[in-house]
């Protein structure tokens, strides 16, 4: 047990080790109702539009199947401490000393993540399911529904809202065409599903 602690928190694995908890305190605060699954994608949509290139969800959407971003990235997290671990146990030696023990270090750190993305890639291959089922599901049944906006707008390429679905609130990517204009608590209806974009085209309440 302490030479697992002593792995675990010392240089390198120790920078996968903190990015571990990381991971963790989000899906706790996730558990607990205070964060949302879908939470970062519509941000670093933005940013790849702004950047006019494939973005990182975009890659991880491809990757991993569609799999919510934040699914993604904890299992690479989970993957790289993982084979961190043993990495560090087994040639922990040819670390070397001194300057050379940081620069090996950030090898290896940088190797394992060049592992662990492929191999969460296939541990991703079972969940998969689950999130293209929930997917089919809110795409035949949510349409006709009203939803509160909760972000401060909504534009073609950036917004959500909440919905209540069967008792229970849901939070999803809505967009908004036609230059309407939508602000946080404004009411909308659902009118289209774009399953490429995992997003909902909103329109205004006709009553």
């Amino acid at each position: 047990m302490m030479e697992f602690l002593n792995l675990a928190l010392t240089f390198p694995t120790v920078i996968f080790s903190a990015l571990l908890l990381v991971v963790m305190l989000f899906w706790l605060i996730t558990l607990i109702g205070f964060a949302d699954i879908d939470m970062f994608e519509s941000d670093l949509d933005i940013e790849a539009d702004a950047s006019q290139s494939s973005g990182l969800s975009s890659w991880f959407s491809t990757g991993f199947g569609g799999i919510p971003i934040t699914v993604s990235i904890s299992l690479v997290v989970m993957s790289s401490w993982l084979i961190s671990i043993y990495a560090h146990k087994f040639f922990a030696n040819l670390l070397g000393d001194g300057i050379w023990f940081y620069i090996f270090g950030v090898l290896m750190l940088l190797t394992c993540l060049l592992i662990a993305i492929p191999v969460a890639a296939i541990i991703s291959r079972p969940l998969q399911r689950f999130f293209s089922s929930a997917e089919t599901s809110q795409s035949s049944d949510l349409l006709g529904l009203e939803c509160i906006i909760v972000t401060g707008k909504v534009t073609n390429k950036f917004g959500q809202a909440r919905v209540l679905f069967q008792g229970t609130e849901q939070l999803i990517e809505v967009r908004a065409e036609n230059d309407e204009l939508f602000t946080s608590g404004d009411t909308a209806v659902l009118l289209e599903h774009l399953k490429e974009q995992h997003c909902y085209i909103i329109t205004s309440k006709p009553w």
